[in-house]
């Protein structure tokens, strides 16, 4: 069996749900048209370490949300998909625009949805509210709810395995 850390050294591409992964899941609702959501910081500069070290970030959503538009618009992550539900061609369309195989991507989710793709990538990911079946299909469990910097968890574990961490903590050591 392939260890997490043979795993993490392979990845080329991290693919991520919103809804329950990088955010708690609670939409809110007012008076005004929408809803908004809550992300975490900490998973916004994972995911601009992540783009440093050459490595693209894909939000794959469920839900078609301006709020996850616009928090993929502020962190450049040019592909965005909200409002797919089937998310296995995604999966698909990602290796064939990066010239990749599944095993070279990770995936993060929390819920039935992901399972397709949880099920054919290289490191499944979730994290520790995500439902029973995808906790026993991922290969790292991370220990936080969702909203809690599960995408930051992940993401310092691919820079530790490909030897890019140090490079990342330097650029704030000064």
């Amino acid at each position: 069996m392939q260890s997490l850390l043979e795993r993490a050294r392979n990845i080329r591409l991290v693919c991520t749900d919103v809804d329950g992964v990088l955010t708690d899941g609670s939409l809110h609702f007012g008076l005004e048209i929408g809803h908004t959501k809550s992300f975490n910081v900490r998973d916004g500069a994972a995911i601009k370490w992540l783009q440093g070290c050459q490595i693209p970030v894909a939000f794959i959503s469920g839900l078609d949300s301006p709020a996850t538009r616009k928090r993929a618009e502020g962190l450049k992550v040019e592909d965005c998909f909200a409002g797919h539900l089937a998310k296995l061609p995604i999966l698909e369309q990602l290796c064939a625009k990066y010239a990749l195989r599944p095993d070279q991507v990770a995936h993060l989710g929390d819920d039935l949805p992901d399972l397709p793709l949880l099920s054919r990538v290289g490191l499944a990911c979730c994290p520790a509210d995500a439902a029973q079946e995808i906790l026993e299909a991922c290969h790292y469990v991370v220990p936080v709810p969702g909203g809690r910097g599960v995408l930051r968890s992940v993401a310092e574990l691919i820079l530790k395995a490909q030897g890019s961490w140090d490079r990342v903590v330097s650029g704030y050591r000064g």
